[in-house]
C-alpha cells in the first residue's frame, strides 16, 4: 500500500508529465487559439501548483485521482463546472482591492493634523458609506492618547511640557489632541484637580463627544489629573487670549 507521499509524488509526476504535452500541443496552433485558450491554461498552471507541496488530501482521495489517465484534465473539467465560485472570487478581490486603496487613502487623510475628528458613530458610518473614515479618525485618536500617556508625565516632571504638547499638537492636531484631554476628564467627573480654565476648554467637546454616541471613555489616558490640567489649560491659553482680546473690544468705552 502506497504512503500519503508517494500517491502525491505520483499524481504530481502524472499531472506535470500531462501538462507539459499540453503545453507542447499548444505552442503548435495559432496565436489566436493559444489566446483564446489562455484562460485555461492559467488554470492548469494553477491546479498543477497546488500538488507540488504536500496536500490536505487524504490517502483515499488522492488513490482516486491516481487512477485518472488525464487527473490535470479531470480537475479542469471538473473546476469548470464550478466556475460560479470563481467569479465570486473575482468579485470579493475587486472589491477587496478597491477597499485596500480607499482604506489607504483615508488613512494617509487622516495623517493630516489638520484633518478634523470624524464626529458620527460607527452605525451612522456604516449608513453613510464612511466607515473607513471612522475607523481611521479612531486609530489616529488612539495613536494621539497613546503618545502623550507614554511622554507627557515624563514631560511634566521634567519641566519640559510646552515642548511635549507642541511636537504633540503639530504631529496630530490641537483638536484632536484637546479631545483626548476633553474625554479623559469627562471620564473622571468631578476630579477637583482639574481648575475652570481647564474645564472650560473640555466643555468645547461636549456637543461631539454627544454626538460620537457618548462612547470616548476609550479616549482617556491614564496621566495623573494635574497632568492633565496642564496640558488642557496650556493649549487653552492661545484661545483664552483670544476670546480676552474679544471681550476688551466689544466692551463699552467709558
Amino acid at each position: 500500500m502506497p504512503t500519503k507521499n508517494e500517491l502525491e509524488n505520483r499524481i504530481y509526476e502524472k499531472m506535470s508529465q500531462e501538462n507539459a504535452a499540453f503545453l507542447a500541443e499548444m505552442k503548435t496552433k495559432p496565436p489566436d487559439e493559444i489566446i483564446s485558450r489562455a484562460y485555461e491554461i492559467a488554470c492548469r498552471d494553477n491546479l498543477l501548483m497546488l500538488f507540488e507541496d504536500e496536500t490536505s488530501l487524504s490517502e483515499r482521495q488522492l488513490t482516486v485521482l491516481n487512477e485518472f489517465e488525464h487527473p490535470l484534465s479531470q480537475l479542469y473539467t471538473d473546476w469548470l463546472s464550478r466556475d460560479t465560485d470563481e467569479m465570486d472570487a473575482f468579485r470579493d478581490s475587486i472589491a477587496c482591492c478597491a477597499d485596500d486603496i480607499l482604506r489607504k487613502r483615508v488613512e494617509e487623510k487622516y495623517r493630516d493634523p489638520a484633518q478634523p475628528i470624524y464626529p458620527n458613530t460607527r452605525s451612522e458610518a456604516m449608513v453613510r458609506g464612511e466607515v473607513f473614515e471612522w475607523m481611521a479618525s479612531r486609530d489616529r485618536t488612539l495613536t494621539c492618547a497613546g503618545t502623550f500617556e507614554k511622554d507627557a508625565t515624563n514631560a511634566y516632571n521634567d519641566g519640559k511640557l510646552p515642548a511635549f504638547l507642541k511636537e504633540w499638537t503639530n504631529t496630530y492636531g490641537k483638536d484632536r489632541c484637546m479631545f483626548v484631554l476633553a474625554c479623559t476628564m469627562r471620564q473622571r467627573g468631578g476630579d477637583e484637580r482639574f481648575y475652570p480654565p481647564a474645564r472650560q476648554a473640555a466643555g468645547r467637546f461636549a456637543a461631539l463627544q454627544k454626538q460620537m454616541g457618548g462612547h470616548t471613555d476609550v479616549y482617556a489616558v491614564d496621566n495623573h489629573s494635574c497632568v492633565i490640567n496642564a496640558a488642557m489649560e496650556q493649549l487653552a491659553k492661545p484661545e483664552r487670549s483670544v476670546e480676552r482680546k474679544a471681550a476688551k473690544k466689544d466692551a463699552p468705552e467709558r
